[in-house]
């Protein structure tokens, strides 16, 4: 796939895997867009790698809607799309009950 000049949103993009995609990325064309809530951080990758942050909360609607008509604006319509942000929730996986082998 050829990703020269292809909008390319990353989100989670300000750290970890989602910076090491945008770094990766970033060199071979693609107009990066790093969504994150830390916005700082987000600034600084962007900066670095000649992209844009924008600041989104992938948990809010509200804050996706803007952040993405945001990055439209920049870079057009994005045809990569890499989630690297989430919310994970402390919880048990396998119940007390569950055999071990």
């Amino acid at each position: 796939m050829e990703i020269r000049q292809v909008a390319t949103l990353i989100s989670g993009g300000a750290s970890g895997l989602g910076e090491a995609t945008a770094r990766r990325l970033a060199p071979l064309g693609a107009k990066i867009t790093l969504l994150d809530r830390d916005i700082a951080r987000a600034r600084i990758v962007a900066e670095e790698i000649g992209g844009i942050a924008v600041a989104c909360d992938v948990t809010d609607e509200k804050s996706i809607i803007e952040a993405l008509s945001a990055a439209q604006q920049a870079h057009g319509i994005a045809k990569i799309c890499i989630n690297c942000a989430g919310i994970v929730q402390a919880k048990r996986m396998i119940g007390e009950t569950a055999h071990h082998r």
